[in-house]
């Protein structure tokens, strides 16, 4: 490699590194949450790359075509393969996306298509990820069952969670913001179509469940995460919310949706990683503009 390029290669990862991420107030849907990626990584030029594709163009063209707030999608190959992990059609490829129930049908296409192609640059290359952004998630995997999360350890796991900056310890603000989480826990979220929200003076919140869980894994990943959110380092939050595998619960007081605390900041990634994209690319254009410079002056 050219010393100049190698050069300005390293200068582009410590800025990534070293970059400030501020946290934004009230922030829009697709803005980046967190992801998972899995270790095993496929080779490029295979049939499970050119099926993926498919896969995740299919999802992005779907949330433009289709009202649902949940879609499961397989790849061509994976058809007529038999239900679990198939390893006679290693190529099969298997995804869905869950939008949040509030979303009008504009912000659904542009979150879920953002969060497809920016799971494509944050898990490059990885048989299994997923990509929770503010108001859609999105996973892919090669194996057909992978979106049943009705096991115990995965209701009980939590992919992320966040507590606000501000807080407060008025007996009103609590008061009220245990009625919310109450009632979000006790009406049943899977009757109401897996989607819920609640209000209590001025405090307001939503739970979600994902699409395909049965009602009793609902109930449970819901009192999980409320009990994640009424405690701990969120017990005075005055905003807060957690997400887990099969359902995400949040709460926010009045002029509070949503600011990320200091202790976990949010990472916004996504425009983290157009930026270094763009510095890389005017880099290069330099690197090259300066060798034409010097062939034409040697």
């Amino acid at each position: 490699m050219h010393p100049i390029i190698s050069y300005l290669a390293a200068a582009a990862v410590v800025l990534f590194l070293h970059a400030g991420v501020v946290p934004s107030a009230d922030a829009a849907p697709g803005t980046f949450v967190s992801a998972g990626c899995s270790p095993s990584r496929y080779a490029p030029n295979t049939a499970f790359e050119s099926n993926l594709n498919s896969l995740l163009a299919s999802m992005a063209s779907a949330a433009a075509s289709s009202g649902s707030t949940y879609n499961t999608f397989t790849s061509s190959a994976a058809a007529a393969v038999p239900t679990g992990r198939d390893a006679a059609s290693p190529s099969a490829a298997y995804g869905l996306y869950q939008r949040r129930g509030d979303l009008r049908p504009g912000e659904c296409v542009a979150c879920v298509r953002d969060t497809v192609a920016r799971l494509g640059a944050v898990c490059a290359h990885a048989y299994a990820a997923s990509l929770q952004s503010e108001g859609c998630y999105v996973r892919y995997d090669d194996a057909r069952d992978f979106g049943v999360a009705d096991d115990t350890s995965s209701s009980s796991s939590v992919a992320y969670r966040r507590c606000s900056a501000g807080t407060s310890g008025d007996a009103g603000f609590l008061s009220a913001r245990g009625a919310v989480l109450a009632e979000l826990q006790q009406q049943g979220v899977a009757e109401g179509g897996g989607y819920k929200v609640s209000s209590s003076g001025p405090v307001h919140g939503v739970a979600q469940c994902l699409g395909g869980v049965t009602a009793s894994t609902c109930a449970a990943c819901v009192s999980q995460a409320v009990a994640q959110l009424g405690g701990g380092a969120c017990a005075a939050a005055l905003a807060a919310d957690v997400y887990m595998v099969p359902c995400s619960v949040r709460y926010w007081a009045n002029s509070n949706y949503f600011r990320p605390s200091q202790d976990n900041p949010g990472d916004d990634l996504g425009r983290t990683l157009a930026i270094i994209i763009g510095i890389m690319a005017g880099l290069a254009l330099l690197v090259v503009f300066i060798s034409f410079l010097r062939k034409a002056c040697d």
